[in-house]
């Protein structure tokens, strides 16, 4: 039993170990995902996004079939409009993705933050993606996490997302 414990102990502290906080804003947004990740770079970016929309910051597998982009946009967004502003994205997304599935289209609340959360699958180019998308609202300006991974390799990596995602800390003015 004792031996258990000790082989426990040590994967946990294994895995603090492997993680690596990421952050925006002078560190006032962060969140800690495994060194896997790496920062993606700008050639790997143009082509990941073609239509020059990327995010500000994109880290990424080797593989580049699962990627974390985040970023701080000037729109104007407050807590009180999420669940109106998150109606109208679907609605948008309903028409301007190709062949989406949706799972989860909802508000959740991460360290007392609330946060719009899409989950959804959609057609790429070439291949099948799932999209995890977190909205919410940092200074009055709308702060986007996009986790998405190829279907194929979504379920290596749903878990990570998860613990990402849970691991999202953010400090307002």
């Amino acid at each position: 039993m004792k031996k258990l414990q000790i082989i426990a102990s040590l994967l946990i502290f294994n895995f603090q170990l492997s993680a690596k906080t990421h952050t925006l804003d002078n560190g006032k947004i962060s969140f800690e995902a495994n060194d896997e990740f790496q920062t993606f770079s700008q050639e790997i970016i143009d082509i990941k996004y073609p239509s020059k929309r990327a995010p500000k910051f994109v880290i990424g597998t080797k593989s580049t079939k699962t990627s974390i982009g985040f970023d701080i946009k000037n729109n104007k967004i407050e807590e009180a409009d999420l669940d109106e502003f998150r109606k109208g994205m679907s609605e948008s997304f309903n028409k301007i993705i190709p062949g989406i599935v949706w799972i989860k289209n909802e508000i959740i609340t991460i360290n007392n933050k609330k946060f719009i959360l899409f989950n959804f699958q959609s057609n790429a180019i070439d291949t099948q993606i799932n999209n995890t998308m977190l909205i919410t609202n940092y200074n009055g300006n709308m702060l986007i996490l996009n986790l998405n991974s190829t279907i194929d390799e979504y379920p290596s990596y749903k878990k990570e997302f998860e613990n990402i995602i849970n691991s999202i800390k953010i400090e307002e003015k």
